[in-house]
């Protein structure tokens, strides 16, 4: 007597039936997951260029600032020689970012639209606080303290 070994197709499109309905309820959540993902890194990055700058400040003894460009969705972290927020030739760039055209962000009332540190790593402009906001996922502000120290709330 000879056993036959094998699927037969009944079996395997049940299985993938299974499947098929199993994605149907996955991939939505992923899609979701990333963009709120994209979100919080943004954030995420904005809070680390400031901490970058005033740690640049502190460690060069020099003034640097945060520029944000909100028309371009977009951020420059620069040695600023003479204290103005904004960057002009020959002050040079430490870090630059951009984010996706779904978040906005709105940096209160920070004169110039930049955040400025001193040599000792002290806000010279302090403002409100910067939001970055999306329609689908809240909003996130970093609160910067006239000492330099920041957080994200």
């Amino acid at each position: 007597m000879r056993t036959e070994r094998g699927f037969t197709l009944i079996e395997i499109m049940v299985a993938t039936a299974i499947v098929a309905i199993a994605a149907t309820f996955a991939v939505p959540n992923i899609v979701g997951w990333r963009a709120k993902q994209r979100f919080l890194s943004a954030a995420s990055d904005v809070h680390e260029a400031v901490k970058i700058a005033r740690a640049s400040a502190i460690k060069e003894n020099a003034t640097f600032s945060v520029q944000f460009d909100t028309a371009n969705r977009r951020f420059t972290v620069f040695l600023d020689l003479d204290g103005d927020g904004n960057q002009d030739a020959g002050e040079r760039t430490i870090l630059s970012g951009s984010y996706r055209n779904d978040i906005v962000l709105n940096t209160g009332s920070l004169p110039n639209n930049s955040l400025t540190f001193d040599s000792r790593g002290l806000v010279t402009n302090p403002g409100t606080g910067i939001g970055l906001s999306h329609a689908g996922y809240g909003q996130r502000t970093i609160q910067v303290t006239v000492t330099g120290n920041s957080r994200v709330q």
